[in-house]
């Protein structure tokens, strides 16, 4: 089938679109089948042979036929050629213009088909370095031995989540990568600043507070001056907790740090000396056993003795006591020598190391004499023995010359320059050489807070495990506090230090008792020197009114007119019983309102009153004839009444604090709480003991005993402390 070159032409409009270039190829060859048949070209020279074949065998007559309608036949295939020629002209112009739009939009293209990385190479380097701290940041919080397991479990999911995340970035098609630079820096910079790599040791931020039991002071020390937290620290014995770690604090773990300002903790002293245990009879208990519980229990006042007995050697004979003791009480225990006989030499042991307990033990088993020095070790612990002056393996005499053992004192400590050190560096200091500090609190305009004003040891005196060294911290400048009342101003100005002045004025406003007013207003500033001067209420001022020659009830309603108190005491007189006969307070007295006032009544047992009245029709009253003098019987006391009193624990605690740290002494100390203790129960029985050899500051109170610590009594009690002598 023949096609027209309209018909060619319109074929390749229809079809032009933007296409792909095989497409376009592919409809340009279809174009080319449709208009040719198969192929134009092709069949053009197929034909011009066939007829050439055919004319050469056509007759000779009949060639110049053959020949015009050959010459026909060019013509027409002249005409087609120039036709084809111009239809391809037009191919090639549209083909060319399909190809330049074709490759003006290959290059997205191309983009959209080749695999290029979602993100920068700085970017990749940037998001492994944070996946690298990541993990850095995990194990370090994971090796630190202060990390509680809400820290490594809070590490690990934060860690793992920082890890997917990054992943999930480096895999992701992103055009704007200005959103992960961002969070992959703040990952980064949080993981940095979480940790320090010198000492690894994590800084994690916590808003919650730990639990410090088993830790050491340095810990909370570290941990209080990261989140601005006052530490009080409590020493007290303990058989479960090794000597300077954390016994108990006072707020529970998981306590949010911005409701606290303080922390209070109490720190091993190690085994109580002074803790009741119950102490078996060792009767027949040979030495080795009685050695071994004595060191187990700790017992520090064990007195060893030897006789010569029947009963078997080395075993114990007599036992002054057993039962429930102190560990510090004395126990005497009297050993056998045996009947075997004893040698009258003695092949000496070596002492080095040995308790001096172990070393007495030894000398008097063995019949020796001996004696104690004292000196200081780097190497032997306190209460060990250094050395002898018999070298050990010698072969010494029964009951001969003295042997000379020394026992340590532990290493000697030689006070450092300790100016400028830090509470956490002086902590560390301390317990590294098992001494104890004691921080007191002090205003101080001069020193910035929280740094040292002072410390009671200077540089190079010398001092030995376990001495308490005192250390006064600043508070910074005192800005006068608010006050509830008038005993928390005692307790806060006892307790610092602070100056003050108390004054007494009346007051028809403020109540007895109350603060009227104080010098300094709340939130002064005041210097080091500066005294607060308070002035406390008596109350509304009223006058005692003249009660002698009244009645009971005619006394009674004056004083309440007066709006006084008042009691009742009776006495042997002359006069009508029930005559007041005296009062307490003066008349004409100003004093406050509410004071009681006692007043003496007549029992009407004092003897024959003289006669006397009013004259009849008279206007005054006449003097009475005197009556005859009448020896007074002796008074008769009221049968005392027993009121109800309280004592506060925390008001007790302070007084004998503030006496402690002020070096007071036993004396002054004991002297302060009975007049604390008297002052709130009047009749009460305070009875305060001493107790020696405590190893505690004097005045200190003694644990291990049932002291009275404050609480409900009565004034007809009697309580009893024990405070170290």
């Amino acid at each position: 089938m023949a096609y027209s070159q309209k018909d060619v032409t319109n074929g390749i409009k229809k079809k032009k679109k933007p296409i792909q270039a095989d497409e376009l190829i592919d409809e340009i060859d279809q174009a080319f089948k449709e208009t040719a048949d198969e192929d134009f070209w092709g069949d053009t020279l197929k034909t011009k042979k066939i007829v050439d074949e055919e004319v050469e065998k056509e007759e000779e007559p009949v060639k110049e036929e053959k020949k015009e309608e050959a010459v026909k036949e060019e013509k027409v295939s002249e005409e087609t050629e120039s036709i084809d020629t111009e239809i391809m002209d037009k191919i090639k112009e549209e083909f060319e213009e399909d190809l330049k739009s074709f490759q003006k939009d290959r290059p997205t293209k191309e983009k959209d088909y080749t695999y290029k990385s979602p993100i920068s190479a700085p970017l990749i380097l940037l998001i492994l370095g944070t996946i690298f701290s990541a993990v850095a940041y995990f194990v370090a919080v994971l090796m630190n031995q202060n990390s509680s397991v809400y820290q490594i479990i809070s590490g690990a999911v934060l860690s793992l989540f920082s890890i997917l995340f990054l992943i999930v970035c480096i895999t992701s098609q992103r055009k704007n990568e200005a959103p992960v630079y961002l969070c992959t820096l703040l990952l980064l910079l949080f993981f940095v600043l979480s940790m320090n790599f010198p000492d690894n040791t994590i800084k994690v931020f916590q808003n919650k507070v730990q639990n410090f039991t088993g830790k050491t002071l340095t810990d909370v020390v570290k941990w209080a001056n990261q989140n601005n937290i006052k530490v009080t620290q409590e020493y007290e014995y303990s058989d479960m907790v090794p000597e300077y770690e954390i016994i108990s604090q006072s707020i529970k773990e998981g306590t949010n740090i911005k409701d606290i300002d303080e922390i209070v903790v109490s720190i091993s002293e190690g085994p109580n000396p002074y803790k009741e245990i119950i102490v078996p009879s060792m009767l027949t208990w040979d030495s080795e056993r009685v050695i071994n519980y004595v060191l187990s229990n700790h017992l520090s006042n064990v007195i060893v003795e030897f006789v010569d007995s029947d009963q078997v050697k080395d075993t114990v004979i007599e036992q002054s006591k057993s039962g429930n003791l102190r560990r510090n009480e004395e126990l005497k225990l009297v050993f056998s020598y045996g009947d075997e006989g004893n040698s009258n030499e003695v092949t000496l042991m070596d002492m080095t190391d040995k308790t001096k307990f172990e070393i007495e033990f030894y000398m008097k088993q063995n019949r020796l004499n001996y004696d104690f020095v004292y000196d200081f070790s780097d190497v032997i612990s306190k209460g060990h023995g250094i050395k002898q002056s018999v070298t050990p393996g010698t072969v010494v005499t029964v009951n001969g010359d003295k042997i000379q053992v020394t026992i340590s004192k532990g290493p000697k400590i030689e006070i450092p320059d300790l100016s400028g050190k830090s509470v956490e560096e002086l902590t560390e200091w301390a317990i590294e050489n098992h001494l104890k500090l004691e921080f007191i609190d002090q205003y101080d305009d001069t020193v910035k807070k929280g740094k040292v004003i002072s410390i009671d040891k200077e540089k190079g005196d010398v001092v030995e495990q376990g001495t308490y060294i005192k250390v006064v911290l600043s508070l910074g400048s005192l800005k006068m506090p608010k006050f509830k009342n008038i005993d928390s101003f005692y307790t806060w100005a006892d307790k610092y230090g602070i100056k003050y002045e108390v004054r007494h004025e009346f007051s028809d406003s403020v109540p007895a008792g109350e603060v009227i007013e104080f010098s300094y207003k709340t939130g002064t500033v005041l210097k080091n020197d500066d005294a607060i001067v308070v002035t406390i209420s008596d109350g509304a001022q009223t006058t005692v009114p003249n009660l002698k020659g009244l009645s009971k009830s005619e006394a009674i309603k004056k004083l309440k007119n007066a709006g006084l108190n008042y009691n009742f005491a009776y006495k042997n007189n002359s006069a009508s019983k029930d005559t007041v006969i005296g009062q307490s307070i003066s008349s004409g007295s100003a004093v406050s309102s509410g004071t009681t006032v006692t007043i003496t009544l007549s029992n009407g047992n004092g003897g024959n009153s003289g006669s006397g009245g009013t004259p009849s029709g008279g206007g005054g009253n006449t003097n009475p004839s005197p009556s005859p003098s009448v020896e007074p019987s002796p008074s008769v006391e009221p049968t005392p009444s027993c009121n109800d009193c309280t004592i506060p624990s925390a008001g007790l605690k302070d007084v004998i604090s503030q006496q402690v740290k002020a070096n007071a002494g036993y004396t002054a100390t004991a002297n302060a709480v009975i007049s604390y203790i008297e002052g709130l129960c009047p009749g009460i029985n305070v009875q305060v003991r001493s107790v020696a050899d405590s190893g505690l500051t004097p005045g200190k109170v003694v644990p291990g005993y049932d002291s009275f610590s404050g609480g409900n009594t009565t004034s007809c009690s009697t309580v009893y402390l024990w405070l170290a002598g």
